[in-house]
């Protein structure tokens, strides 16, 4: 019933799960304070409880929007979710050119794969990883496409992307997120910790020849969002091992750095330990 009501009493409902999340329940606290307290030893205790609390606002909203989502129109989407530039990507829809898009977990990042098929030319693809309860994960990936987003489960995304598809495709990866197991990943200090990050993005973008595309979102207001693309790489293929993920990493930490805030803490995005041996040899 959350999905029905409308926005500015969206909003009241979000500022009660901000108390219950932050104040009565804790969620996840002690994995937020050690991720920010990590990312930001310069900062006064103060400084670092203060993007805390904001944190848990954003969460509290982002939860309530997800749900809005459900019943969300496409007017309403490209109100709310606004692609800035798109010129560029259809540039390279123009040249017939498929390109690999990297975003993170930072403000909105649902109402993105609704939004963003009818504000650009290219077939706007997911690659994904599959929930563990299939009944949730099938009406999840139901809703993620009904605006015409293709939904591909990583365990797929070889066959998938090796096909040649009718026209241009968007391929959209998320690799900010703690990577399942630290074999063939690449190892590098981001917000001041050593940091395992997955290696997708890169490989694919060599693969077929793509040009890689940062999705930033930024929060204009509650429920309002704007998203400004721009090209990390033109030519793939003419970087070395490694630099890809790196510039897509860094920067992601440069808009963490301007507003922490905005960012998923509440995952245990450093629970792996890079093992002495390799540090050595990388050095």
């Amino acid at each position: 019933m959350l999905c029905l009501i409308p926005f500015k009493f969206l909003y009241i409902f979000s500022d009660f799960v901000f108390i219950l999340l932050y104040f009565i329940f804790g969620y996840r606290k002690k994995i937020v304070l050690e991720n920010v307290n990590n990312s930001f030893p310069e900062l006064s205790s103060k400084e670092r409880i203060a993007i805390v609390k904001k944190f848990y606002n954003n969460l509290s909203d982002i939860l309530m929007e997800g749900l809005k989502g459900f019943t969300m129109n496409q007017i309403q989407f490209q109100k709310r979710y606004k692609l800035i530039n798109p010129e560029l990507l259809n540039d390279y829809f123009d040249l017939g050119l498929d390109i690999i898009c990297v975003g993170s977990h930072y403000a909105n990042w649902e109402w993105g794969i609704m939004a963003a098929p009818r504000q650009v030319k290219h077939q706007m693809t997911a690659i994904y990883t599959p929930l563990t309860n299939k009944r949730i994960n099938k009406y999840t990936i139901k809703n993620r496409s009904r605006y015409g987003t293709g939904m591909i489960p990583k365990s797929e995304a070889r066959k998938a992307l090796s096909e040649k598809r009718r026209i241009p495709t968007a391929y959209l990866f998320g690799g900010d997120q703690s990577p399942a197991r630290i074999r063939n990943v690449h190892w590098m200090e981001l917000l001041n910790q050593d940091t395992a990050v997955l290696k997708g993005a890169e490989h694919f973008a060599k693969l077929l020849k793509c040009p890689v595309i940062y999705f930033d979102v930024q929060r204009v207001k509650r429920g309002y969002y704007t998203v400004g693309v721009s090209t990390l790489f033109q030519n793939p293929c003419e970087t070395s091992e490694g630099e890809i993920t790196e510039k897509y990493m860094r920067t992601l930490e440069e808009i963490v750095r301007r507003k922490p805030e905005d960012f998923l803490w509440s995952h245990r995005r450093w629970k792996h330990k890079r093992e002495r041996e390799e540090v050595t040899t990388q050095e």
